[in-house]
């Protein structure tokens, strides 16, 4: 806590508003803290001192307001909440200068922890507005004499994540942006090479947005995102600019926020009418998983059949960015039919993602156990539980991914009532031993 001012009549009217006690707003703000990766202990005694006047440190009057803001329905900024001012952020109008800024920002270390801190704003998934369609003499991204290295960056760091997990090489992408790639955009002049750096960097920044959604930092994760979009539209690409915005649309519903989960879906859709089969098939398997967690059974197995029938027009590439692979699909299926409660079905469309995981894709085959795990765990199959979580262990031991962390501990959680079996005893001091080696 810092110093105390007079009583924070803004923060008790706003409370009141919301229908909320002081526990539930201290709930509310522990809640967020799990999303910029921070394990917050605040209670009711907490908010009684902030009603009080007293000011609570960074970053909780950010998180405190866009816990009130999802309450309430309209956006809060802190001051409104009786908290003091801070900078705000909002984005320039050039998405290169705002782009530029963000990357310097993140790889200065006095600037970092607070830009890592910012919570995840639901005022900011409103969708976005596709760009201007136009027919180039060929699409945008293609390697060229001038994006070659970039490209080069592009397969070394989206290579990493599957096999290492989104923290890997994290810091490392956060400088090449700011130290090589900013300066190239600011330098180049209006022409189609400039769209090819756009679209290219667009790529990177959404590697990274990935690579800090993977970590639990869904707040940058969504501030490299909407740059990745802004970028592309920027460049007039419409399937790199809908590539971007169907990602928004899954880290929106991985954090509940299904509305704007599934407004982005759709804006994503719209985005990539004429695109290849492999980039339909990304974009219809993500609009099935919200549409099917909304309760539409009908559009949810209607976007599935169109991303099978756009999987199968896909040509055979394993380019970032030009590729889908086949397990993905199955796991979105997966999800798909798990949510319209179709456990034995999504149990098959597991078993298919698993049976065709690349073998450096570590993180999927964690990530695909685990789920396995808690479906064989829900349909009464203990023993196959612990199978297939003894083999997510053996993955999950290698990454360095806030996913499959948040695994773990849902692991734990779902045994806790078996603990006393001599086989989920064993596992769960399995998990112990790999915590403390960490």
């Amino acid at each position: 806590m810092t110093n105390r001012r007079g009583p924070n009549y803004r923060l008790r009217a706003l409370l009141s508003e919301a229908g909320w006690t002081q526990e539930a707003l201290a709930r509310a703000v522990n809640a967020l803290g799990t999303e910029i990766g921070a394990a917050l202990r605040y209670d009711r005694t907490a908010v009684a001192h902030w009603l009080a006047g007293t000011q609570p440190r960074h970053p909780v009057p950010q998180l405190a307001a866009e816990a009130l803001s999802r309450r309430i329905g309209r956006s809060v900024a802190p001051e409104a909440a009786g908290f003091p001012s801070y900078a705000r952020d909002a984005p320039p109008a050039d998405p290169v200068a705002g782009f530029t800024a963000l990357c310097r920002a993140d790889a200065d270390a006095g600037r970092r922890v607070p830009l890592h801190q910012r919570p995840y704003r639901v005022a900011d998934t409103v969708v976005p507005r596709p760009p201007e369609a136009r027919s180039p003499e060929r699409p945008l991204g293609g390697r060229t004499e001038g994006t070659t290295a970039l490209h080069d960056a592009v397969e070394f760091f989206a290579a990493s994540i599957d096999p290492h997990g989104g923290r890997h090489a994290r810091s490392a992408l956060s400088a090449y942006l700011a130290d090589d790639v900013s300066p190239l955009l600011t330098a180049a002049p209006q022409g189609r090479g400039r769209g090819e750096l756009l679209v290219v960097a667009s790529r990177l920044a959404f590697l990274l947005a990935r690579m800090y959604e993977d970590g639990l930092l869904h707040g940058v994760a969504q501030r490299y995102y909407t740059y990745a979009h802004r970028l592309a539209g920027e460049s007039g690409d419409r399937v790199a600019w809908s590539v971007v915005v169907r990602a928004m649309s899954a880290q929106a519903q991985r954090l509940g926020h299904l509305p704007s989960a599934l407004q982005l879906a759709e804006a994503a859709q719209r985005g990539t009418r004429g695109a290849p089969g492999a980039h339909q098939a990304y974009i219809q398997a993500q609009l099935a998983v919200v549409l099917a967690l909304s309760g539409d059974r009908r559009g949810a197995l209607a976007a599935v059949a169109q991303a099978e029938r756009a999987a199968e027009r896909a040509t055979g590439g394993t380019a970032p960015f030009d590729s889908y692979p086949q397990a993905a699909l199955h796991f979105q299926i997966s999800a798909v039919l798990e949510a319209l409660g179709d456990l034995p079905g999504a149990l098959a469309a597991l078993r298919r993602a698993a049976g065709e995981r690349a073998a450096a894709d570590v993180r999927g085959r964690a990530l695909t156990q685990a789920r396995f795990g808690q479906l064989l765990l829900r349909t009464g199959h203990l023993d196959e539980a612990c199978a297939a979580w003894e083999v997510f262990l053996a993955a999950q031991e290698r990454l360095r991914s806030g996913d499959a962390e948040r695994a773990l501990r849902d692991m734990r959680q779902a045994l806790q009532p078996y603990r006393n079996r001599k086989r989920v005893a064993e596992l769960l001091a399995r998990t112990v031993r790999t915590a403390h080696g960490r």
